[in-house]
């Protein structure tokens, strides 16, 4: 199946395309984000995610190389584990957010749209005597998303035993002429799967979903979701001007106890002092306006208004607010429950400060 022909058949059901133009277009919606949202908060939502890059690392060297060169622990994972990990320089600033998974005998990489060319022509450098092999598969691979309460029993109708599947194992179907895998990553505090399979056989596999109970939602729907659950995207809320703490992924992320790797010392120091001086937070902002990226977050300081970050991401929300944003805020202004403003060009919006949803 091409990109044209998957796109078609979207939008068949519902879906609208409001950026044509981009490599891999994602339907902004399927018609109803409301009903979407609901879907994904009470039953279950599937989102094509088939513009995020993977990446297959093979060699008899693969799993002491990547261990080398990212936050999490590689070197502990058993066949069909998976763990989320940095890619840092020796700054400790984020080249990369990924997640890992071990294939027996590859590593998986899956990780933002756009970052596979970086993140390979990074490790590739350090690359000198490794057994280690670096290939990029997202042309051939596509990646569905299947989140809410009912996503395991309905993954359980399409006979894929993943009822006692914990959060960063993997199901590898075997019989499965499209070499599905199914990964469990709770993205948004609830059941998720990350649903990898090759891409001729996407179009059957999202059909077969929906005819079990999945509604289709599209990115306006899974960014509201990801912002109120606090998990950024690289190159959209992250980039390399970031020290790895600034993400607020640290109990996720980072391994203390790994020993070396690169960027393993400003981690340690950083951990050491307790805190860094800005991090990741979502806002929960009042009325309909959703800010651009680049809108400044203004709190009260002391000495009058100060400005104490700037919006990455925003999304119109149908949760316990109206719209909701990320931003990176300076430690003055980053506490659960702060108020804040919300300023671009002649509008503003009063919001609250959140980690954690409720």
């Amino acid at each position: 199946m091409s990109l044209r022909q998957f796109q078609v058949q979207q939008q068949s059901s519902g879906a609208v395309f409001e950026h044509p133009e981009e490599n891999y277009p994602l339907a902004s919606h399927f018609g109803s984000p409301e009903k979407e949202y609901q879907a994904a908060r009470k039953s279950a939502a599937v989102f094509d995610l088939s513009n995020r890059d993977q990446i297959e690392l093979s060699g008899t060297d693969r799993l002491k190389f990547l261990h080398n060169f990212c936050t999490n622990d590689i070197k502990g994972l058993q066949p069909n584990q998976g763990c989320e990990a940095f890619v840092t320089n020796v700054q400790s600033r984020i080249l990369g957010h990924i997640n890992a998974f071990h294939h027996g005998d590859s590593i998986w990489i899956d990780t933002a749209a756009g970052q596979a060319e970086e993140i390979t022509r990074h490790l590739e450098r350090y690359i000198i005597l490794e057994d280690a092999h670096l290939f990029v598969r997202t042309q051939e691979f596509g990646s569905l998303y299947l989140s809410g309460p009912d996503a395991t029993d309905i993954l359980k109708q399409l006979d894929l035993e993943v009822e006692g599947l914990e959060e960063f194992h993997q199901l590898s179907v075997s019989n499965s002429d499209a070499r599905l895998t199914v990964r469990r990553v709770d993205w948004f505090g609830q059941p998720g799967y990350l649903c990898s399979l090759q891409y001729v056989k996407i179009g059957e596999f999202w059909n077969r979903l929906i005819e079990s109970g999945a509604v289709p939602a599209g990115q306006q729907v899974f960014d509201a979701l990801r912002i109120e659950s606090l998990y950024p995207i690289y190159g959209v809320d992250l980039s390399d001007a970031n020290l790895a703490q600034e993400a607020s992924r640290t109990a996720q992320s980072i391994s203390f106890k790994k020993g070396c790797y690169l960027g393993q010392e400003p981690i340690a120091r950083i951990d050491s002092l307790g805190h860094v001086n800005k991090e990741i937070r979502s806002i929960g902002l009042e009325g309909a306006w959703v800010p651009p990226a680049g809108a400044k977050v203004m709190f009260a300081g002391d000495d009058g208004p100060e400005e104490a970050g700037t919006i990455t991401s925003a999304a119109r929300s149908f949760g316990k607010y109206p719209v909701v944003a990320m931003t990176v805020l300076r430690k003055s202004a980053n506490a659960p429950g702060t108020e804040v403003e919300v300023v671009a060009d002649d509008q503003s919006a009063t919001g609250t400060v959140f980690t954690e949803w409720n």
